[in-house]
């Protein structure tokens, strides 16, 4: 009797070890999966050829591409009431004397107007970057930190743009975006262009740039591509015009927006992303690719 009470609960002993070695092994391998893939994160724009946000998309209008090999999207939202976090970005170096004032008194309103539930901060760069107002902070500070700031110095707008997407980054929303206001010059940054290309790709940051004044002196060669790399726009504004709607027309960008995501091997260095919505004649914009390291 006790020989087979002594079986019963070698037997028991064994097994229980035999269960934890299939579970040690199948979490290993789940482990090893995971490491194995890399899920990419895609934000899609739509409109019709009138340049108005075409809605009700399904994930089966879409297809992805990765390095010209079409991705099997896995994830797939288009709702427009999910929050986003940006920053506001105030180009305040010597080139801006003119524009400050306009720049100061457009976000100040839009900042005074935004909703409860926005979640963004101001930060400007001249010499150096420096935040203005934090997340959640009353605009009061930003109207009293603006009242002594003044246009001059060198442009740190690489630095800057780095240490903005860095920051917003950081945020628990899904959509993040830096508006930028700035002509695009830079003349002091210790990062350069393809440190923030890099950073951009490396993100899921939209980059808005939203430069003021004549066009000859704005280097839209840099805004125009880091925009179109991350995957958001240039707004290009007159002195005349306001900045408020222009600033109201990225926010509802962000919220129009359909979230594709797809699993791709984890494989180092640059791919590129296209996004195509075959048979519709529609213009998407999306980011053209990520870094994987």
């Amino acid at each position: 009797m006790l020989r087979k009470i002594f079986a019963l609960i070698l037997c028991g002993g064994l097994c229980g070890v035999l269960s934890l070695d299939r579970l040690s092994a199948k979490s290993a391998q789940d482990n090893t999966l995971k490491l194995d893939v890399n899920l990419v994160n895609v934000f899609t724009t739509v409109t019709n050829p009138r340049g108005e946000f075409v809605t009700g998309l399904s994930r089966d209008d879409f297809r992805i591409f990765e390095d010209d090999v079409e991705q099997k999207i896995s994830i797939f939202e288009k709702d427009d009431q999910v929050e986003s976090a940006f920053g506001v970005l105030i180009d305040n170096s010597g080139s801006m004397i003119d524009i400050l004032p306009i720049m100061k008194t457009g976000v100040l309103d839009f900042a005074q107007k935004a909703r409860r539930t926005d979640e963004f901060f101001v930060m400007t760069f001249g010499t150096r970057a420096q935040v203005m107002l934090e997340t959640h902070q009353p605009v009061r500070n930003l109207d009293a930190a603006f009242r002594t700031l003044q246009a001059q110095g060198i442009c740190v707008l690489f630095d800057a743009l780095i240490q903005g997407m860095t920051k917003v980054s950081k945020s628990d929303q899904e959509r993040k975006a830096l508006i930028v206001f700035t002509d695009g010059n830079d003349n002091g940054s210790k990062a350069g262009f393809g440190a923030v290309s890099l950073a951009a790709q490396r993100s899921s940051v939209l980059l808005y740039f939203v430069p003021i004044g004549p066009r000859v002196h704005i280097d839209q060669t840099t805004v125009e591509s880091l925009a179109k790399l991350s995957g958001g726009r240039v707004i290009y504004l007159e002195k005349t015009d306001p900045i408020r709607p222009a600033m109201e027309s990225i926010r509802t960008d962000l919220a129009k927006q359909y979230y594709l995501g797809y699993y791709a091997p984890v494989r180092p260095g640059v791919h590129h992303i296209r996004v195509e919505a075959p048979g519709r004649d529609v213009r998407i914009r999306a980011k053209t690719g990520y870094v994987a390291s």
